[in-house]
């Protein structure tokens, strides 16, 4: 008994256990509600998914990017799954889907796994089958794998206790809404996001720390594949202050470090390279290198709901995201050790909410809580550690049972959301009172 008791102890004091943990304890989650569900093993490609799936088959299947297995394939064979007409006319001949290609690059590996064992065992390999629903479902996951471990790596040059950083990371994952769009909406851009964003930021602190061509050429490539994913992401390299005591120490090492001609051009010119991409896509589609692909849809920024986006009730990212209430109080605490960087992380998020806010659908249709966030997490949790650090005794007490609260509430929100007792999109305080805490099955 005493070797169990040993190897157990020495498991719970390495980060990777917990990492893989939570990811066999999805990877279950998934196989029961999704794999074997006669309903639910078809519908991980719906919505948004749909339009940027569709790259897949349209170039390795059918070779057709106007997509006209939209109307074939998709809506008369697969009737079992959710239909979404993805496709977008610019005449009569041209026709073009306003997603990008990013997401689609992340579902390649698993697309083109998905594809082979279904040719090599006869299956139909029509690129709708269950199959394909699977494998986008087994690249989220390994897309939150990859998040994790780059959290945990992030994580560490702030010097965060052991215990807090697990605590921190799992929280943030199971107790927001980052575990629904990786094992439920698997087909959304967010959780490939999270990923790619956590793996930049964490070889930007490296870049600091030792520039090189080397490096910035890395950069270079996971900002433009972190473009191609949701273009509005290149805001994150507003943060990028936050790795410096002070603004004159980052326009310091900018001038310095950054502008020469070596690392200006590799860093350049290896974003442009991953994002011409979409642009030689547009040309095939419509023989033109680039079209504002959202077309009517757009954002309105002097009419922003910053307000609602934050406390709605219908969509508020703090009434659906509680556990980050922590993070702003842990600003204050971060504020102990340097002022500059928790004010300019509070300017750039405020920033940040304000653009995202300024959409023309500031809820962002059906969605569970704030899902535009979910690529930020990183960024949340930052804080949220420091906290946890900084405190002792009572206090850590009090706030370590809040956030226990906060993320229970959470999972029980997002199982209400799966059961359709909480609205995809038109939540109302009345019904929010009706049905909190409420677990039934209605």
């Amino acid at each position: 008994m005493k070797w169990i008791v040993n190897i157990t102890k020495r498991l719970a004091l390495n980060f990777y256990f917990w990492v893989f943990l939570s990811f066999f304890i999805s990877l279950t989650f998934v196989i029961f509600n999704k794999f074997l569900d006669p309903v639910q093993k078809s519908n991980t490609i719906v919505s948004d998914g749909k339009g940027y799936y569709a790259y897949l088959p349209g170039i390795f299947i059918y070779d057709d990017l106007t997509f006209a297995f939209n109307q074939t394939i998709e809506k008369e064979k697969h009737a079992e799954t959710m239909w979404t007409d993805y496709r977008y006319k610019l005449d009569k001949d041209r026709v073009y889907t306003r997603y990008y290609i990013g997401t689609p690059i992340a579902y390649l590996p698993f697309f083109l796994s998905a594809h082979g064992i279904s040719k090599m065992m006869d299956w139909d390999a029509d690129g709708y089958t269950p199959i394909y629903h699977s494998a986008v479902l087994v690249a989220s996951l390994c897309y939150m794998l990859l998040a994790m471990i780059f959290f945990g790596k992030i994580l560490d040059t702030y010097k965060i206790k052991y215990w807090v950083k697990v605590f921190v990371i799992l929280g943030a994952y199971f107790g927001t809404n980052w575990f629904y769009y990786t094992t439920w909406e698997a087909s959304l851009s967010h959780v490939y996001s999270a990923g790619i964003i956590a793996m930049f930021w964490y070889y930007c602190i490296r870049f600091k720390k030792n520039p090189s061509f080397k490096r910035v050429v890395l950069l270079g490539l996971l900002l433009g594949f972190i473009t191609l994913l949701r273009p509005v992401n290149v805001l994150i390299v507003l943060f990028l202050p936050i790795l410096f005591m002070d603004l004159k120490s980052f326009w310091g090492f900018v001038k310095n470090k950054m502008l020469t001609p070596k690392i200006v051009l590799g860093g350049l010119l290896t974003f442009f390279a991953v994002i011409s991409l979409q642009l030689i896509i547009y040309k095939i589609q419509i023989d033109q290198w680039y079209i504002y692909a959202y077309s009517h849809e757009k954002f309105y920024f002097l009419q922003s709901h910053m307000m609602d986006f934050l406390f709605s009730i219908r969509k508020g990212f703090f009434v659906y995201t509680p556990l980050f209430i922590l993070s702003i109080v842990g600003l204050f605490y971060w504020r102990k050790d340097n002022k500059f960087q928790p004010i300019w992380w509070l300017l750039t998020f405020l920033f940040i909410t304000y653009i995202f806010s300024s959409w023309h659908m500031w809820w962002y249709g059906g969605t569970l809580g704030t899902r535009v966030f979910i690529e930020y997490y990183i960024f949340w949790v930052i804080p949220l550690a420091m906290l946890l650090n900084k405190l002792k005794g009572i206090p850590l007490k009090v706030v370590m049972t809040i956030a226990c609260l906060f993320i229970f509430n959470n999972i029980l929100q997002q199982y209400q959301y799966r059961c359709a007792i909480l609205h995809y999109d038109s939540m109302t305080w009345q019904n929010y009172k009706d049905i909190f805490l409420y677990p039934i099955i209605p």
